[in-house]
């Protein structure tokens, strides 16, 4: 009925129809994606990244150990209770007896047999507390405290990371979704070029090799645009796995390729020094200034206390109950030099986290420096490209009416045409890099969007 009625409509009803069927595609198609502002992307990355959920995991175990440390200051209390029974008979006969726990035997003769059963029943509660530990327990819990810190750097740092991450997958996205439609430009381009050196081509105007050189610059912008419309693609997926969801729907990134103005001149070594690399080494020093202080208590003695109480009771013997109180002091004499050997290992160990403390801070300069290098310098390119362009665009419509009017020959024409191309994507290119680079630099001073 459909072609039916196709073949009996006109010109005018039939692009009306075709326009519908166009406008009930682009429905569908808008119907079936998902727009994703920047602000929905970082509030997604923050509740659903494994990356995060997993330091957020590991940050909660060592507040528990940090907690767990503190278990050393405080008394122990301990209770135990037993309990016994037993039951034994013995039986006789004339020619001899049989003892059995069963209870059962045989034999000749008569039988005698006399059986016994003991009840106990022990109950005591026990209460201890070290009294000096030659500075165990303190160095424990400096140590357990100071690795706690260190984690706590550990995980801002990995939302730094993440927050690089997303905003690279998201700048991706814009830069791929942006390309497709320059690239879209680009064919259309060339295929009216192609177009117009074919006439030229047909009118004794051109010769054969600058028709196919145009004829191929078009298939070469169909592969590009093709290619793009994969990126799009691959771009998706990278910013899902950003945010650790999963895709049920093609998303589209909303916003621009655009970046804030850097500061001036910052002080590098200011920063160096409050990026979460600084205060996760200096905890690393923390922890091994304490293991020191965990190695020397090996020469020191200890002195704990004790109390307990105590209740027995059997069956055929009176109640009992008491308690006992203890005072012990432990001195080490010789271990062999395990003492000595750990103490002289754990103050090498604090030697090699002051040198990596005064490394990290050294690197984190010169990464400082860098990055703020790089993103000063894409962000100055981006305004050079910017103009490049709008340059290339002028000298491009010219140079169609030239050549068009026969005023410069075809190399020439082509060459504005293929300058004019390699400018547009570097302009797009340049705003991309521009978005990572600050990407970049705030990762290097351990920011990030991530709340």
């Amino acid at each position: 009925m459909i072609a039916k009625a196709l073949c009996l409509a006109g010109p005018s009803q039939m692009r009306a129809f075709f326009s519908l069927l166009a406008w009930m595609a682009l429905i569908g198609q808008v119907s079936a994606q998902e727009n994703l502002t920047w602000a929905q992307c970082v509030k997604l990355a923050t509740m659903n990244n494994p990356d995060m959920v997993a330091s957020h995991e590991s940050l909660r175990s060592y507040e528990a150990k940090y907690g767990g440390s503190y278990s050393a200051y405080y008394p122990q209390l301990s209770a135990t209770a037993e309990g016994a029974y037993d039951h034994t008979n013995s039986q006789t006969g004339g020619s001899g007896n049989v003892s059995s726990s069963s209870g059962v035997s045989s034999s000749g003769g008569s039988f005698g047999g006399t059986s016994s059963m003991l009840h106990q029943y022990t109950a005591s509660v026990t209460l201890s507390q070290t009294l000096y530990d030659g500075g165990l327990t303190p160095g424990n819990v400096a140590q357990a405290g100071a690795n706690y810190r260190a984690q706590v750097a550990a995980f801002v740092l990995e939302k730094s990371l993440i927050s690089y991450d997303l905003k690279s997958a998201f700048a991706q996205l814009l830069y791929a979704q942006e390309l497709v439609t320059l690239t879209e430009q680009i064919v259309k381009r060339r295929r009216s070029d192609a177009d117009m050196i074919h006439l030229k081509y047909d009118g004794g105007r051109e010769n054969k090799g600058s028709w196919l050189l145009s004829e191929s610059d078009y298939q070469q912008a169909v592969l590009n645009f093709h290619n793009a419309q994969r990126n799009v693609v691959v771009s998706q997926h990278q910013l899902a796995q950003v945010m650790g969801v999963k895709l049920k729907t093609p998303v589209v990134a909303v916003g621009q390729l655009i970046t804030n103005t850097p500061p001036a001149s910052p002080d590098l070594d200011k920063l160096a020094v409050e990026t979460p690399t600084h205060f996760q080494q200096v905890s690393d020093t923390e922890a091994s200034r304490a293991g020191i202080t965990i190695a020397r208590a090996g020469f020191l003695p200890t002195v704990s206390a004790s109390v307990s109480l105590e209740r027995e009771d059997q069956r055929f013997f009176p109640k009992s109950s008491g308690w006992d109180a203890d005072l012990s002091v432990s001195l080490p004499i010789f271990d062999g030099g395990k003492t000595y050997f750990d103490v002289n290992a754990a103050e090498a160990a604090l030697r090699q986290s002051l040198a990596n403390l005064q490394s990290s801070d050294d690197n984190s300069v010169y990464t400082l420096a860098q990055n703020y290098s790089t993103l000063v310098s894409d962000i100055e390119a981006v305004g050079v490209n910017q103009t490049t362009v709008t340059a290339q665009k002028a000298r491009s419509e010219i140079g169609e009416g030239q050549y068009s009017n026969g005023l410069i020959s075809f190399t020439d024409f082509n060459l504005i045409q293929n300058d004019l191309v390699t400018a547009e994507n570097q302009e797009l290119q340049s705003r991309r890099n521009a978005v990572i680079a600050e990407a970049n630099w705030e990762y290097a001073q351990g920011k990030g969007v991530i709340p």
